[in-house]
Parts: structure tokens; sequence; C-alpha cells
């Protein structure tokens, strides 16, 4: 077409695509971590634990683990009975910190991150399953609705556990997966269990 050539417009002619008005939605997982620049405790902790400080970030790697080994809310509908499981899970945790045998004497475990770093113990961490790493850093933020919101009822567990100290009706030092009619005492879709080892212990200290 020359400087003085026109350019002739059709009525049919095709229109120029315009792009949606409304946009795309994007979600994109964000949560309220602990502060890693701040140390916690335990409320109405044993004389066992009441002494133990624990960073943000030794409180962040747990929150991953109990994300990674509670039932999500797929497996587990009712959020009082995922919140009952969490309880049960922590109490487990808690059960093995500043004390021998899990997994041997001369292992002692004075943080969270340590109780599930602990060889063979803590199956999510040491098989790196695939909620265990999806929920890392640089990872998170690509979580679905649901999973996000099951990695933060899990940070939200924890918080409560602090503030309120562990439960006392939940005494175990041990779990399993979910077995219909399996041994241990069942909460949510886990199974719970004080060894005798485990119930030496508690009677030595609390």
């Amino acid at each position: 077409m020359g400087n003085n050539d026109t350019a002739a417009i059709r009525k049919d002619a095709p229109l120029t695509p315009v792009s949606d008005k409304n946009g795309s939605h994007v979600f994109m997982c964000e949560l309220e971590w602990f502060d890693e620049r701040k140390k916690y405790v335990i409320a109405n902790a044993p004389e066992r634990t009441a002494k133990l400080e624990f960073p943000g970030s030794d409180l962040n790697f747990l929150a991953r683990v109990l994300y990674a080994e509670a039932s999500g809310s797929a497996q587990l509908p009712d959020k009082a009975e995922r919140d009952k499981e969490k309880a049960a899970i922590m109490s487990v945790n808690h059960f093995r910190l500043n004390r021998p045998g899990y997994p041997r004497n001369n292992y002692i475990a004075t943080s969270f991150k340590m109780v599930c770093e602990a060889p063979g113990q803590f199956e999510s961490v040491y098989a790196k399953s695939d909620k265990f790493i999806g929920s890392a850093k640089g990872r998170v933020e690509s979580l679905g609705k649901s999973e996000c919101s099951d990695l933060e009822e899990c940070i939200e567990a924890i918080k409560t556990f602090l503030e309120k100290g562990p439960d006392p009706q939940y005494k175990f030092d041990n779990f399993r997966g979910y077995m219909k009619n399996g041994p241990g005492t069942h909460v949510g879709r886990s199974r719970f269990f004080l060894s005798d080892a485990g119930a030496a212990l508690l009677k030595q200290k609390p």
C-alpha cells in the first residue's frame, strides 16, 4: 500500500479481539508462618519441657510435618475431628522431647525438628513425601486452596498447642495410619499408641 492509498473498511470485516475485561483470578497460597526471629515456649508444660524454647523456624518445620502426617480435609471432612487428630499427633511430638529412646537412648531431641528428623521415625520426613516437600518455601505458594487451608490449620493447631499446653487426654508416643478395626486408639484417621517403654518414661517423669 502506497502513502497515498486508502484502506477500505468493510462492514463485515472481523473485529480486533478484545481481552476479557474481568481478567483472570489467580490463587496464591499465603500463610502466616511463625516469625523466625522469635522464640516460643509451651504454656502449662511439664518440668521436662518447660524450659525449652522453640525458634519460629522449628515450628514452621513442625507445621510442614503435621501437614504431611495428618489427614487433610479431603480424607476427613469434619474439622473438629481433624483438630483432634492434630492435637494427638502433637502429643506424640511433645512426648518425645527431652526423652531418650526415640529412636535410641543416646539421641535426645530438644526441638521439634530433632524429633521429626530422628532416623526412621517420621515417614514424611525420611521418605520426603510429596506433601512435605510441596510445603517448603518456594513451593508452598503453588498449593491449591484446599491444601493451603489444610496447612493453615496445621499452623493454627501448633499455635493452640503453644497457648494451651499439652492435652492431658492424649498420652501417646507413637501413631500409625488408618486401619479399620486395627489396634490402637483411633483419633481422626490415625491410630495412636503408648509403648511399654513410653509408659515407663511417663511414670518416671511426665
